[in-house]
């Protein structure tokens, strides 16, 4: 058979023998299968480029033309069915990147290498984008007759990085604005290096801050930056004058733009051009700083230039407003607190008391001259406690219990008590004192004054009918007073004793007080009234009482004393209420810690009674039971320290391995190898895994792989998931001596099989290979939901 030249007619197929017929097939179906494939690969990368938005090219070197997907074209801002030749693409490519391209390429061609280049392209809207190109060259030979690549539009990430830099620098700013405005006392100082390093950050030619009269309609200005001059001070600004509607708008809160006042349709008026014309200003920004709706501040700058203003450089001025506004504020008030104190100890040091400042502890952190004369104690001696010293004993325990209240519930104090002088002279002061509180409603203390009555009270001795009311009334300091009325069944209550049941205050009927107090405790109430009236003696009883504005259950101590008509019927019953919620839950809070603490007393004694007595069964001579003893003792305690500096609570078992094996890492660091995630172990739980983990660590410091050089101890743990939270915790040595089975079992073995298995419901198992101890344990972890972080 001869050859058929491709441009021959097809011979009969008749003409072939079945073999030739046989390939001729093949063939064919090969060739199908190859085109299936090229379409199946070309629409792939038509959808890769499509979803990455790249766009494809090649440009024929002998023509010049360049052809492109319609993604290609739009990234050089050119409509899809666009003819594009080179000299035409050339003119879109930024003037600054031409060269630089041509350069790329024309490496590439020379060197048979791809090439990659990014550069700006001005499109025809004239938007500059930026374009990364990458491809190669298709030769005939060794001749260059085609380069095709891709294109991908990398405008938004490189925008991404100039916002990213831009941030990067305000942060840097407002950070060295901070230090520098916290360095300041001085307001006006601050105004001015306020409007100094924002007027040179933004690089404008003046910037100020100023405060508003609305009234007058002006903003009074302190201090002023203008470039290369000093800072002008006392310059106020008509708002008016700069725009008509400037004060409105700042009132409402809206920041005022001019980019230009020679173009800007709200600048019309010659005198508005003149207001500007005179502090030489062609744009302008103004951002307002409004408190409770009240047009406060405003930051202000202009330049001698036309000037577009960006949010960017808006939203930095509204944060520098804020925080220069802080910062004055914040001076001021310091300041202010300063002459305020000034003021205070000079007239502290000129009254004819004592005056004093007590802390939240009631010690004393400040006094008058007059309280050193009287006391006869050293300045620094007078302060603290020393005015307890100085009261009358029987006063003394009196205030100790009406002080309880008060010092709980922050409230001011009054009452009469007698100071020794330093002649140890008693001597009746009227003590009053009144709260303080921060700004921001934390309560500081007491300030008072202790006024000299003792003439007073020595006149009014001769009053002793009324010397039980007036003890009454002392006593009753920030308690409610009450009285039934048992001819018209209504009680009056006080303002206090109002608040205390919730009810109204004044008369109301009995029945409604009643109401208000918890059934249970209701017919001991009745009962104790009515022992008192047939025994002709006062009561005292606690009980909870609903309130009625706000539902809530409180406990209240009321007491009472009957007063009797002449025939010997009831005339009234007087008493007073303290609201004692606190006390009752500070009382409750106390057996339940009480409780706590019996529980780990035992625990933590059937701990050391266990040890006593493993250690014993162990120990081959006195010596070996005490060091053994103490060892273990010595672990415990490390483990209860853990667990108190948690209250108690819990200990985290990366502590208790690194407590134990801390002490044997070497300064390389290679010998001890602890991994596993943060899980926190109760106390039941920490105890005997802390005593395990001192006994592992002492077993391999005396015959293990800590007992030689090179010795290594690898511990490890994870958590696993379960029905529940199991913990798999590993002890692997390595390097040490070669290990045996043990012949008989010691108190490392009987700890960790048995005070593991029986308390913590542990699966623990202990192999002995000749290189290294393997111990393991499987255990559930305590707790309710489990107490570990698996990060």
């Amino acid at each position: 058979m001869t050859e058929r030249g491709p441009s021959e007619p097809a011979a009969d197929v008749a003409s072939y023998g079945e073999g030739d017929k046989q390939r001729l097939a093949d063939l064919e179906r090969r060739v199908r299968e190859a085109e299936d494939a090229l379409r199946l690969s070309n629409g792939k990368l038509r959808m890769a480029l499509d979803i990455g938005r790249i766009g494809a090219w090649e440009r024929n070197l002998d023509t010049g033309e360049i052809t492109g997907t319609p993604t290609f074209k739009a990234n050089l801002g050119l409509p899809p069915d666009a003819s594009l030749t080179y000299d035409a693409f050339q003119k879109l490519v930024h003037p600054g990147d031409v060269e630089r391209m041509n350069q790329a390429m024309v490496f590439a061609l020379k060197t048979k290498t791809d090439f990659n280049v990014e550069y700006r392209v001005i499109r025809p809207d004239g938007r500059i984008g930026r374009v990364l190109v990458r491809g190669g060259a298709i030769f005939e030979g060794d001749r260059p007759v085609r380069l095709m690549g891709i294109t991908q539009d990398v405008t938004a990430r490189e925008k991404a990085k100039e916002d990213m830099h831009s941030a990067q620098r305000r942060q840097e700013f407002l950070l060295n604005l901070n230090d520098q405005l916290r360095s300041l006392e001085s307001p006006d100082a601050i105004m001015e290096a306020t409007a100094q390093s924002l007027g040179r950050f933004l690089k404008v030619d003046c910037a100020g801050y100023g405060e508003v009269d609305e009234e007058r309609g002006i903003i009074l200005v302190e201090r002023e930056w203008s470039k290369g001059a000093i800072g002008n001070e006392g310059r106020a600004y008509r708002l008016y004058d700069f725009l008509p509607t400037m004060m409105a708008e700042l009132k409402q809160g809206r920041p005022i733009f001019v980019e230009d006042i020679k173009t800007d349709p709200r600048a019309d008026s010659s005198d508005v051009q003149a207001a500007y014309s005179t502090i030489n200003a062609r744009s302008a920004l103004a951002v307002p700083l409004l408190k409770n709706q009240k047009l406060t501040a405003v930051l202000y700058m202009h330049s001698s230039e036309p000037r577009a203003w960006f949010g960017d450089e808006l939203s930095l001025v509204e944060d520098v407003a804020e925080r220069t506004w802080t910062a004055v504020e914040k001076a001021r008030a310091e300041i202010e607190l300063r002459e305020t104190d000034a003021r205070f100890r000079l007239i502290a040091e000129s009254l004819p008391a004592l005056v004093w400042i007590l802390n939240p502890k009631t010690e004393l952190l400040y006094t008058n001259e007059r309280w050193v004369t009287y006391s006869g104690l050293s300045p620094e001696e007078a302060l603290g406690h020393s005015w307890t010293r100085a009261i009358h004993p029987d006063d003394m325990a009196r205030m100790s219990q009406e002080l309880v209240p008060v010092v709980t519930l922050h409230t001011p104090y009054v009452t009469e008590a007698r100071y020794r002088s330093h002649e140890g002279v008693y001597r009746w002061h009227l003590i009053q004192g009144a709260t303080i509180h921060s700004p921001t409603g934390e309560f500081k203390g007491w300030v008072g004054t202790s006024v000299d009555i003792h003439d007073l009270k020595v006149t009014e001795e001769a009053l002793r009918a009324s010397e039980e009311q007036l003890r009454i009334a002392l006593q009753a300091a920030r308690m409610g007073d009450w009285t039934w009325h048992t001819a018209t069944n209504t009680c009056t209550l006080s303002q206090r004793a109002a608040e205390i049941f919730g009810l109204p205050h004044g008369m109301i009927a009995k029945e409604e007080v009643e109401k208000r107090i918890h059934p249970s405790d209701l017919p001991r109430v009745l009962e104790e009234k009515a022992s008192a009236i047939r025994n002709r003696t006062d009561f005292s009883i606690e009980l909870r009482v609903r309130r009625l504005h706000d539902d809530a259950l409180v406990w209240v101590a009321s007491q009472g004393k009957v007063t009797y008509n002449q025939d010997g019927t009831v005339s009234r019953v007087t008493g007073i209420v303290q609201d004692v919620t606190d006390r009752k839950h500070a009382e409750e809070g106390q057996q339940l810690l009480i409780r706590e603490l019996h529980h780990r007393v035992k625990n933590t004694l059937a701990t050391v009674q266990a040890i006593v007595g493993s250690t014993a069964r162990t120990a081959s001579s006195i010596d070996e039971f005490y060091q053994g003893f103490v060892g273990r003792i010595v672990s415990l305690a490390r483990t209860h320290n853990l667990l108190t500096e948690d209250l108690w609570q819990k200990a985290a078992l990366e502590d208790l391995v690194q407590t134990e094996l801390g002490p044997y890492e070497d300064e390389a660091r290679n010998r001890i190898a602890i991994d596993g995630p943060h899980v926190e172990l109760p106390s039941e739980a920490a105890v005997p895994i802390g005593m395990a983990i001192h006994e592992l660590t002492t077993n391999a410091a005396k015959h293990g792989a800590l007992s030689t050089f090179g010795g290594q101890v690898e511990v490890s743990w994870r958590i696993v998931q379960a029905e529940r939270a199991m913990l798999q915790f590993t002890w692997v040595e390595r390097g040490g001596p070669r290990v045996s089975t043990p012949t008989r079992q010691g108190f490392v073995s009987r700890l960790l099989q048995r005070v593991l298995a029986t308390q913590l419901q542990a699966d623990v198992a202990m192999e002995f290979p000749e290189e290294g101890l393997c111990f393991s344990m499987t255990m559930p972890i305590p707790g309710d939901p489990p107490l570990f972080n698996p990060g």
